[in-house]
């Protein structure tokens, strides 16, 4: 069953990695800019987003998406860099489902599809 995860990223790197760590696991990435990111959601229905949360206006973004009808059900996993611990509380108080600190490792997608299944992440 192929997975799909919507990556919203101002830096192109991180898109770009897990798109060829993807190609080798049964997984699409897709990515949108932060402001078209809930609409993209309700429209693909992707098993996971994963959202920077530095970027403008990201906790409206991952607040709307949390709430919404369509989209609540959707795990947010919020990445920023490991330097902003006030934003990432803020970001799980919201209803992020998990944070992952900046720099990603290799094993970030791995991670992800651990986390899609149901088993926990370390």
């Amino acid at each position: 069953m192929q997975r799909l995860i919507l990556v919203s990223d101002d830096e192109p790197t991180v898109a770009d990695s897990l798109k060829k760590a993807a190609a080798n696991l049964d997984v699409s990435v897709l990515t949108e800019l932060q402001g078209k990111v809930v609409d993209r959601a309700r429209k693909e229905k992707p098993d996971l987003v994963v959202l920077d949360i530095q970027q403008k206006n990201a906790l409206e973004t991952l607040s709307l998406l949390k709430t919404g009808r369509n989209t609540k059900d959707i795990p947010v996993i919020v990445i920023a860099r490991d330097d902003a611990p006030e934003l990432r509380d803020m970001a799980l108080e919201v209803g992020a489902d998990g944070f992952i600190p900046k720099p990603l490792g290799k094993d970030f997608l791995p991670k992800l599809l651990l986390f899609l299944s149901g088993r926990k992440v370390r």
